[in-house]
């Protein structure tokens, strides 16, 4: 199962247009012709939906579209990308889920420094805290 919370993080590489516009929801209606006469009713049932395409890595990160078309050539084509380059992916991966489980902890508010001036802030009662130096 992969978690979506609403709002994906930008990724991809620095000279790409960051964005996620591509992947705009499909109106089955416009784009499906059915013959009335010959269709069932499951047919236009499914014709009627809106669907929504989104091109998702091997760890449910959500791509760009350039990202998305890399991977399907590498795929039609049968091979993929450098072995310099996939370690270097599979570092930023697991670089940003050691951040991701480090914010969840944070957000706790018992761990690091956040959680350090919340309990200050709550047992005095002031939303400031005087730094002493």
């Amino acid at each position: 199962e992969i978690k979506n919370s609403g709002k994906e993080e930008m990724r991809g590489r620095a000279k790409d247009k960051r964005t996620y516009e591509d992947y705009d929801n499909l109106d089955l209606k416009k784009v499906v012709k059915i013959n009335s006469r010959n269709a069932q009713e499951k047919d236009i049932e499914f014709a009627n939906r809106e669907i929504k395409l989104e091109y998702r890595d091997d760890h449910g990160r959500l791509l760009t579209r350039k990202e998305a078309y890399r991977n399907m050539c590498y795929q039609f084509h049968g091979h993929g990308s450098s072995k310099k380059n996939e370690e270097r992916r599979q570092k930023l991966i697991e670089r940003e889920q050691q951040e991701s489980k480090l914010a969840s902890r944070q957000g706790e508010g018992s761990v690091g420094t956040l959680g350090a001036l919340k309990a200050t802030q709550k047992a005095t009662g002031k939303a400031f805290i005087v730094h002493k130096t």
